[in-house]
């Protein structure tokens, strides 16, 4: 782990007024950068807070940080026990669009809360892979209808013909929701020509 002291800070803020603009750019970015590690190291051990307000206050500063270590926090808090962190965790690594989190997000569609369990659909939704259509299409079978609203919603994102046979047993749920949106999402697939293969 780089230290970072005083001195050095100190060097690198001189250099932010020398006369060739390289060098102050150079120096802004180092600046930057060596500030980010040492927040970070910070914001990591605040994940751990028992105060359930301040690891949601960190979730959203290590969002911000585009740093590998931070994309390596956001995942560790979907073991957190509380279900609020774990969906919290769940949207902001679904926002990063970062294909590496993709398996840790697909692994919350199994969690035992039906919140993280919505918002791992919607996230996994908005990846636009089509390889995540027969992961999405196990969802549809919840209990839950709000859920398997949303999974419509992700299957129809997706865009994949994959999804038709799915979703047409969805026109049979229970849930006149459900069906209007099966219906609905049936038709903009045709439409599209993603079913007319």
């Amino acid at each position: 782990m780089l230290e970072v002291n005083e001195a050095l800070l100190e060097a690198l803020s001189r250099c932010l007024n020398d006369e060739d603009p390289a060098v102050r750019q150079a120096a802004a970015e180092s600046l930057e950068r060596l500030d980010t590690y040492r927040v970070l190291d910070d914001l990591l051990a605040a994940l751990d807070s028992p105060d359930p307000a301040v690891a949601m206050r960190t979730m959203y500063a290590l969002a911000e940080l585009r740093h590998e270590r931070a994309l390596g926090g956001l995942i560790r808090v979907l073991r957190n026990p509380r279900p609020d962190l774990r969906a919290t965790a769940v949207r902001l690594l679904g926002e990063r669009r970062d294909p590496r989190v993709i398996g840790p997000l697909m692994e919350m569609l199994d969690d035992p809360d039906l919140n993280v369990r919505m918002v791992a659909v919607e996230s996994l939704g908005a990846f636009e892979d089509r390889r995540l259509t027969e992961a999405l299409l196990a969802q549809s079978q919840d209990p839950d209808p709000e859920l398997r609203r949303k999974v419509i919603g992700a299957l129809e994102r997706l865009g994949d013909a994959r999804a038709t046979e799915g979703l047409t047993a969805l026109l049979e749920d229970p849930d006149p929701g459900v069906r209007r949106l099966a219906a609905a999402a049936l038709g903009r697939l045709e439409v599209s020509g993603d079913l007319s293969g």
